[in-house]
């Protein structure tokens, strides 16, 4: 999870944000015409787009089609609501009732 290119911990709008690169390509064949600056600037546009596909390919959940991702987002939910019950079940018993009466003393 301390991957920093995971999901989780990626600036979407940063990252996918292409049009100030697009821009700086059109400026540079409007104004300056100078062919070295040019290909520099269309690598680094090939180099972010590459950037981008691999962040993509991090998703997870990718290799799964969406009605596999619907089944398992509802058997977790299932999972979720029966651990919930038991957790609400548990609290009650006198074991859980005694100790959280005794660190209120």
């Amino acid at each position: 999870m301390d991957d920093p290119s995971s999901p989780e911990k990626v600036d979407i709008l940063g990252e996918f944000n292409l049009l100030p690169a697009i821009f700086d390509i059109i400026n540079s064949v409007q104004k300056t015409g100078d062919t070295q600056e040019m290909v520099k600037k269309v690598n680094n546009f090939r180099a972010k787009l590459q950037h981008c596909r691999e962040l993509l390919n991090t998703v997870p959940g990718l290799d799964m089609s969406c009605e596999e991702q619907k089944a398992l987002l509802e058997k977790h939910k299932k999972e979720l609501e029966r651990k919930s019950a038991l957790v609400v079940k548990y609290k009650d018993l006198p074991v859980f009732s005694e100790a959280i009466m005794k660190e209120m003393l």
